[in-house]
C-alpha cells in the first residue's frame, strides 16, 4: 500500500518516539525520527517531508530556533510544522504560530487527537503542492500566449484543453475544502487562511482562462458581436454592484456619475465586460479611502467614456505600451491583488469592435484616467 506521506518526527525521548511512530505507521505515514534540533537540520538539507512534528524543548537548539531555521529557508518554507508541547500557556503557543508553526499538540495527548491534526495538515500540504503544480503550469501558458500570438487557432487549442482540465481540479478542491472543512475551537486560523488562499487563487486562475477565451475568442473573428441601443448608466449601475463587495472591502467609494438618458450603440455584453475590466482595475490600483468615478460625454456622433480612480498612477514610461501584448505585464494592486495581464488588452479589442478609441492618462500618486468611445445611440434613444 502506498504511503499516505512522510513525517518527520522530532523528540529527545525515545519513549515517545517509538509511541507516536507506531501510532502514524498503523495510518501507513512513514517517519523519519530524529532526536535533536541538529539532526533534523540536517535530514531536511537531502529530504523533504509532508509534515513536521517538532518538540518545543530540545536539548541545545530548542524546537522554536529549529522551526525559525526552516522558515528562513524558501526550500522549506512551506512544510507544515505542528509544535508538541508539555506547556498549555497561551504566550507559548501564540509564539510558536508566529514563527510559522500550523498547530500544536500538548502532552499528553489522545492518539484520535494527533492522528486527526496530522492527517488535517498533509492533507492541505499536499493538496497545495498539488495546486502549485497545476499554477506553474497555468503560469507556463500565459507566458507561452506572447509566443503563439502568430498561431491563434493552435492557441485557441492549448487554452481550451490544457487549461480547462487543472482549471476544474482547482476550482473543485477549492469548492470542497470551504464546503466541508468544519473548524474546531483549538484549531488553529492558519488552516482556513489556506483555504481562503486556495480559493482565492482559484478565482484569479478563473479570472485568467475567462480573459484568455475572449482574447481569442476577438482574434479568430469568432466574438459574437449584436450592437443595440443600451442605456449606458444602467451598464455602469450594474458593474458597480458587481463590484460593491470589492470596493467595500478596500473603503473605495463607487460613483456612477453618467447621465441616465446616454444611450450607445454596443453589444451590451462586450460593453459590460469591457467596463468591468477598467473598473476591476481600477479597485487594484486605488488605495483604501480612495474613490473611482465612471463618466460620459457626448462628442459628435460618439460617448466618450472614461473611469476615473484615485489611485497610484502609472509611470510615463510605462503608459505608452499598456495596451500592447508585447509589452503590458500584469503587477500587484494596492493591495497585492494578482490580474492577468490581459485585461487592458481585450479592452482595446472590445473597444476596437465599436470602431472606437482607448487612451489613458496618469499622474502617479494622483490617478488614472482610462478613457474610451462608443458610437452614440443615433436611433432617437437620446
Amino acid at each position: 500500500m502506498q504511503s499516505k506521506g512522510n513525517i518527520l518526527l522530532v523528540d529527545d525521548s525515545q519513549a515517545l518516539l517509538s509511541l507516536i511512530t507506531s501510532f502514524l505507521e498503523a495510518e501507513n505515514y512513514k517517519i523519519f525520527a530524529v532526536e535533536t534540533g541538529e539532526k533534523a537540520l540536517d535530514f531536511l538539507n537531502s529530504f523533504t517531508p509532508d509534515l513536521i512534528l517538532l518538540d518545543r524543548t530540545l536539548p541545545e537548539i530548542d524546537g522554536i530556533e529549529v522551526c525559525k531555521r526552516i522558515k528562513a529557508n524558501k526550500q522549506i518554507a512551506n512544510i507544515p510544522v505542528i509544535f508538541l508541547t508539555a506547556t498549555s500557556d497561551v504566550k507559548a503557543i501564540v509564539e510558536g504560530f508566529r514563527i510559522g508553526a500550523v498547530d500544536y499538540i500538548t502532552k499528553p495527548f489522545q492518539k484520535e487527537e494527533l492522528l486527526a491534526r496530522v492527517n488535517s495538515h498533509i492533507s492541505l500540504y499536499q493538496m497545495a503542492q498539488v495546486l502549485n503544480e497545476q499554477t506553474f503550469v497555468l503560469k507556463q501558458s500565459e507566458e507561452r500566449l506572447m509566443e503563439l500570438n502568430a498561431t491563434k487557432d493552435k492557441f485557441f487549442s492549448i487554452i481550451a484543453h490544457d487549461l480547462k482540465n487543472p482549471l476544474n481540479n482547482i476550482l473543485q478542491l477549492s469548492h470542497l475544502l470551504n464546503e466541508s472543512y468544519k473548524p474546531r475551537k483549538d484549531d488553529s486560523s492558519v488552516v482556513e487562511d489556506l483555504i481562503a488562499h486556495l480559493t482565492q487563487t482559484a478565482e484569479n486562475t478563473s479570472k485568467l482562462l475567462s480573459n484568455l477565451l475572449d482574447w481569442a475568442l476577438v482574434q479568430r473573428g469568432r466574438m459574437t458581436y449584436n450592437p443595440t441601443s443600451v442605456n449606458l448608466a444602467a451598464i455602469a449601475n450594474q458593474c458597480i454592484q458587481l463590484f460593491h463587495t470589492n470596493a467595500l472591502t478596500k473603503s473605495i467609494a463607487l460613483n456612477n456619475q453618467i447621465d441616465s438618458n446616454i444611450k450607445v450603440f454596443a453589444d451590451e455584453n462586450v460593453l459590460v465586460t469591457l467596463i468591468r475590466n477598467l473598473v476591476s482595475n481600477a479597485i487594484k490600483f486605488t488605495p483604501s479611502n480612495g474613490s473611482i468615478s465612471i463618466l460620459a460625454t457626448p462628442k459628435d456622433n460618439m460617448v466618450e467614456i472614461s473611469i476615473q480612480d484615485t489611485g497610484v498612477g502609472i509611470e510615463p514610461e510605462k503608459l505608452a505600451s499598456i495596451f500592447s501584448i508585447t509589452k503590458s505585464k500584469s503587477t500587484y494592486g494596492t493591495d497585492g491583488e494578482h490580474g492577468t495581464g490581459l485585461g487592458l488588452i481585450i479592452c482595446k479589442e472590445f473597444v476596437h469592435m465599436h470602431n472606437g478609441s482607448i487612451w489613458a492618462e496618469s499622474e502617479i500618486n494622483k490617478g488614472t484616467r482610462f478613457i474610451f468611445t462608443i458610437p452614440i445611440d443615433n436611433t432617437g434613444g437620446m
